[in-house]
């Protein structure tokens, strides 16, 4: 690593989101912001440099320091001001490892775990989680640059030791472990199928009883992970598509279609794109199907996944989660052809 590595303190300014960058030469962490010399970010329409692309926006941001620190890559942007237009994990830590290159490259680990956490609902360690978790309890709703202003000071300490600040991360950590608990004790059920002639979907399907709390993303993950290698990240994996299931006392279920946690970036270098879908045609095509062959209720768009969601049911119904999975599979495969 260069001497000089140490000697680059970027300044850190937050623009409201829809605004332009009003500095000079500056870069873009995570949220695209107008108008900034060069994208360091996994938003939609980046135009991020290839060789230093990756999936979250704080991985970026490393292979940015780490090119400028062996290489002396990118020297022309040592006293750019650094910008983001929103505050989350992946926000925070890829803005800090271009305000403390040195420090960040020491915990690269550790901080794409976090972004992996927060922007993913993945559990790539638990050290990652709580990283994230405590960033996130951070934010101040009032203004984002408090809560940057917070999280930059402490990113330090909490890189060094996340688990000296336990009242940041222990109540949502417990309630991620209950949703794992759920998970490893049978009160809910992942399966994994493949859909299509070529296997073109795999699909996790997570069965729960009503009355429990929603099986949080990051618990599902580690589930498709260790148990089922089945988390989108093997090139030889179809596009991933999780369904939620929903079972009353009588054995009627609702559902939710939804693609991976990652499958909102439209660009991503390790992991196996979700693959899109008109959402309005695969509902409308549900519909037909499944009120004439199982009159099984409607479906809409959406769902209470947020940017992950395609469509829901509406109403409760007899038919199973596997014949949900390759009917809403096989529709969707169709309509890409």
């Amino acid at each position: 690593m260069s001497d000089d590595t140490a000697l680059i303190k970027r300044m850190f300014q937050f623009v409201p989101y829809g605004e332009s960058s009003p500095a000079w030469p500056s870069l873009s962490c995570d949220g695209k912001v107008p108008g900034t010399t060069m994208d360091l970010t996994h938003w939609t329409n980046n135009e991020t440099p290839d060789s230093i692309y990756a999936d979250t926006s704080t991985e970026i941001a490393l292979n940015f320091a780490h090119a400028r620190a062996v290489q002396s890559a990118w020297r022309e942007h040592d006293d750019a001001v650094i910008v983001n237009n929103h505050y989350d994990a992946d926000g925070v830590l890829s803005v800090y490892a271009c305000v403390n290159p040195k420090h960040a490259l020491t915990h690269r680990a550790l901080m794409i775990a976090a972004a992996e956490a927060g922007d993913f609902g993945e559990w790539s360690s638990d050290d990652g989680v709580k990283l994230e978790l405590a960033i996130s309890a951070l934010e101040d709703d009032s203004t984002d640059d408090v809560g940057y202003a917070a999280a930059l000071t402490m990113a330090p300490s909490l890189l060094e030791d996340i688990n000296a600040h336990e009242h940041l991360w222990r109540d949502e950590w417990n309630d991620i472990q209950a949703s794992w608990d759920l998970i490893r004790d049978g009160v809910a059920t992942v399966e994994v199928i493949k859909v299509g002639d070529d296997a073109g979907h795999t699909v996790a399907v997570v069965t729960q009883p009503i009355g429990t709390s929603r099986v949080d993303s990051r618990a599902l993950h580690r589930e498709l992970r260790d148990t089922h290698h089945a988390c989108g990240m093997s090139g030889d994996d179809a596009a991933l598509r999780v369904l939620r299931a929903t079972m009353d006392d009588d054995k009627r279920y609702t559902y939710e279609w939804e693609k991976p946690g990652y499958g909102w970036v439209g660009r991503l270098k390790d992991r196996k794109p979700a693959g899109e879908v008109d959402a309005d045609k695969l509902v409308a095509k549900m519909n037909l199907f499944l009120q004439s062959a199982f009159k099984a209720g409607t479906w809409e768009t959406g769902g209470d996944g947020g940017l992950v969601s395609i469509c829901k049911s509406d109403t409760w119904t007899k038919t199973t989660p596997g014949v949900v999975a390759r009917t809403l599979s096989e529709i969707e495969l169709a309509l890409r052809e």
